[in-house]
């Protein structure tokens, strides 16, 4: 007996180790605080790692991002014990990127540094081939603006133009207007015609008779295309002529203001055919805007 003992020990002993489990390790969280950072900055990504194993053991943690291996750090656990593991990670690119730790994925969006840039909006080249005033019933001349940006900003519009009528006439009870694509008013103020040149009768050499006005906004916002409305009432003899540029980039067209008050597109183009601007697909008002969008910082 006493020889068969030392085998009997042995063989218990190999038996228990054969049936202690390796070390098994997940990780079983990913998150990013935060998960949203512009070019530059910096978000922080904490995972736990825990040991389901039945032995202790060392783990490699290693973060990915977009399949590229960025940082590791090493871990040891005893069986059932949980560690939090952290890393830091810099957006130097903008754009959508996954992130992966072990099993687990997350998705980091960096967005690009953005800067305000000046741009100005216009459909013609700077002559007038007529200045014209309205036609009843129309009441109002519009442009309708392809907005640039989604973030879009109006700081001044520019309109090229000039009040025909004897000495000291004035041109009263008019509006300038900023209108959206749903032709609803975002912004109104009063339109004066004292700021154009005056002139008593137009020479031959017309292109020379206006003068372009340029008139501040109160940094007004648009999202999506919009319109710019110019409301000098009923037409008359005397009053505002706006500068016409001959063109086929059509963005012009004419308004109708409702007794009550209410300013529409009019449905026909009111000038007579005998003339140049009788085509509505020749006409572009001379009105620019100049504003502000956001672009991508270089």
């Amino acid at each position: 007996m006493a020889v068969l003992l030392p085998a009997l020990i042995v063989t218990a002993l190999t038996a228990c180790q054969a049936s202690t489990p390796p070390a098994k390790f997940e990780v079983i969280s990913l998150d990013l605080s935060p998960a949203e950072i512009a070019v530059g900055e910096t978000t922080n990504i904490r995972t736990e790692v825990t040991n389901n194993g039945g032995t202790g053991a060392e783990y490699g943690v290693t973060l990915y991002m977009d399949g590229k291996k960025i940082s590791a750090k090493s871990v040891k656990l005893d069986p059932g014990f949980t560690q939090s593991v952290n890393f830091s990670l810099s957006g130097d690119e903008a754009g959508a990127h996954k992130i992966v730790v072990g099993e687990r994925s997350a998705l980091l969006t960096v967005t690009a540094t953005l800067t305000a840039r000046q741009i100005e909006l216009s459909y013609d080249d700077g002559v007038a081939k007529d200045y014209l005033s309205l036609v009843k019933p129309c009441t109002g001349y519009t442009v309708n603006f392809i907005c640039p940006a989604n973030d879009f900003t109006i700081s001044k519009v520019s309109v090229f133009g000039l009040v025909y009528g004897s000495p000291g006439f004035h041109v009263t009870n008019s509006e300038l207007q900023i209108w959206d694509a749903d032709q609803k008013v975002l912004y109104t103020m009063p339109f004066s015609g004292d700021q154009f040149p005056l002139r008593t009768r137009l020479g031959a050499n017309i292109d020379s008779t206006g003068d372009w006005v340029d008139i501040d906004i109160p940094d007004v916002k648009v999202d999506g295309d919009f319109y710019v409305h110019i409301f000098t009432g009923i037409p008359a003899g005397q009053g505002f002529r706006i500068g016409a540029f001959d063109s086929t980039n059509i963005h012009s067209d004419v308004s109708i203001r409702s007794d009550n008050g209410i300013d529409s597109l009019a449905a026909d183009w009111p000038y007579s055919p005998a003339y140049w601007f009788g085509d509505k697909t020749r006409v572009n008002w001379m009105i620019r805007v100049a504003g502000n969008t956001m672009v991508p910082q270089e």
